[in-house]
């Protein structure tokens, strides 16, 4: 299938450095492709790298006209087959629910791997990391305390503290493989965001496996 070029080199360009470093890119032609949980997707540019890196991706947000412009970037770029969208508010009690039984009507019973980018809800950590299934991936770079001086989002509720991530992945039994807690800068050096970043994978009790990676 030809892919339209211009539409996936436009998401290559705005997602973000940590996860186009972290996620792969798996093998053409896979009949069977990984899952990709892309959480609070806005519109969605990292589906669409998931996507262009031979991913399944389920599409979530709470802004359906997010998920509408997400839904036809991929028509263009003939990605729609891999792509499900689902307009669901994470904050809602029963929300995660709701992704359960949308993702098994589509057969799908576990996630290999979780994308969250500028987004804390911290009453959701474990139910997300019950998603995940043994030996699949984390991806998580949001904003932390420190933010506050260099602009939005300043509520502590949106804002991780120090050290935050990597112990709630500790706590978690995550492999950890990388993270950071760095300020951003521009080009001309001057600080724009203060942010924390993992790359981690849910550890099988059992085997140690990785079931994306055969």
């Amino acid at each position: 299938m030809t892919k339209h070029l211009c539409t996936a080199e436009h998401s290559h360009s705005r997602a973000s450095r940590w996860v186009q470093r972290c996620l792969p890119t798996l093998a053409d032609g896979s009949v069977s492709a990984p899952v990709l949980l892309d959480w609070a997707c806005g519109q969605g540019r990292h589906s669409l790298l998931a996507l262009d890196r031979g991913w399944q991706v389920l599409a979530i947000d709470k802004d359906p006209s997010a998920l509408e412009r997400l839904c036809e970037q991929a028509q263009e770029a003939a990605y729609s087959s891999a792509l499900h969208c689902f307009a669901i508010d994470l904050e809602r009690p029963d929300s995660l629910e709701m992704l359960r039984c949308k993702a098994l009507d589509l057969g799908i019973h576990a996630i290999d791997a979780l994308v969250v980018t500028n987004y804390l809800y911290r009453l959701h950590w474990r139910a997300m990391m019950s998603l995940l299934r043994p030996g699949g991936l984390l991806l998580y770079e949001t904003f932390a305390e420190g933010q506050q001086q260099l602009g939005r989002p300043r509520r502590g509720s949106f804002l991780l503290q120090a050290g935050e991530l990597l112990a709630k992945a500790q706590q978690s039994n995550l492999a950890i493989f990388a993270f950071e807690d760095v300020v951003e800068r521009d080009e001309q050096s001057q600080p724009i965001a203060r942010v924390q970043r993992l790359w981690a994978r849910k550890v099988d009790p059992v085997s140690g496996a990785d079931p994306w990676l055969g």
